[in-house]
C-alpha cells in the first residue's frame, strides 16, 4: 500500500525539520560511510544552485584514513578526522570554457556554499554528521591530493558517523534566534510587516 501524496506544506515542513535539527558535527566514529551514502551526499551537491547554471565546481572524495590524517595536519579548521572528506574544488578550465570570470564573479563562491549546504542537509537526513572547513593550506592540500594546477580546493565537507559527546556552545552564543530576530520588512530596521 503506497503512502498518500504529501502536500507542499507537508514536504516543506519535513525539509525544515531536517534543517532545524542539523548541527555541525566535529567528532566522528571510525565507522566508514557507505558508498551509497557518499553518493547521495554528492547528488545533493550536484543539485545545488549555480550561477547561470554553470557547473564549474568538482568534488573530490577522499576516504583513505592516512591521507585524511595528512590533510588534517595542514588544516587548522579540521579539529578531528572524519571517515570521508569531500573537497569542493573550482575547476579553472571549466570556468574559462564557460566564460566565468572567477576573479570578478561572486556567484562562483556562492555556488561553493550552496553545494556544501545541500550536502550537509542530506548527510543529516541520512543520519550522518558533517562539518564545513575553510581553514587549510591551499597549496599544501593541492600538493598532497595531487590536484592539477587548474583545480583549486575551495572548501571541505567532513563526513562521518557522529561520535557521542556533550555539546558545548561558545560563551555568549545564542541558542534560539528566531526568524524575526534576523528579518526586517520593507526597510532595514522595520521588524513588522505592517
Amino acid at each position: 500500500m503506497s503512502a498518500a501524496p504529501r502536500t507542499s506544506r507537508e514536504l516543506a515542513e519535513t525539509v525544515l525539520e531536517v534543517m532545524r535539527t542539523r548541527r555541525v558535527v566535529r567528532r566522528f566514529t571510525d565507522e566508514p560511510v557507505s558508498e551509497a551514502d557518499v553518493r547521495a551526499v554528492l547528488e545533493a551537491g550536484r543539485w545545488a544552485t549555480t550561477g547561470g547554471n554553470r557547473h564549474v565546481h568538482r568534488f573530490l572524495v577522499v576516504r583513505d584514513p592516512a591521507v585524511i590524517r595528512l590533510v588534517k595536519l595542514m588544516s587548522p579548521g579540521m579539529l578531528n578526522a572524519p571517515t570521508a572528506l569531500i573537497v569542493v574544488c573550482l575547476d579553472l578550465e571549466q570556468s574559462e570554457q564557460q566564460q566565468v570570470p572567477v576573479e570578478r564573479h561572486d556567484s562562483v563562491w556562492i555556488d561553493v556554499g550552496t553545494a556544501a549546504m545541500n550536502m550537509m542537509v542530506v548527510a543529516h537526513a541520512l543520519g550522518l554528521g558533517s562539518c564545513p572547513v575553510t581553514s587549510y593550506s591551499r597549496s599544501g592540500v593541492s600538493t598532497l591530493l595531487d590536484l592539477p594546477e587548474t583545480v583549486v580546493p575551495q572548501l571541505f565537507v567532513l563526513l562521518g558517523h557522529p561520535a557521542r559527546h556533550r555539546r558545548q556552545l561558545r560563551t555568549g552564543a545564542s541558542t534560539r534566534l528566531s526568524v524575526d530576530d534576523l528579518t526586517y520588512w520593507e526597510h532595514y530596521g522595520q521588524r513588522t510587516t505592517a
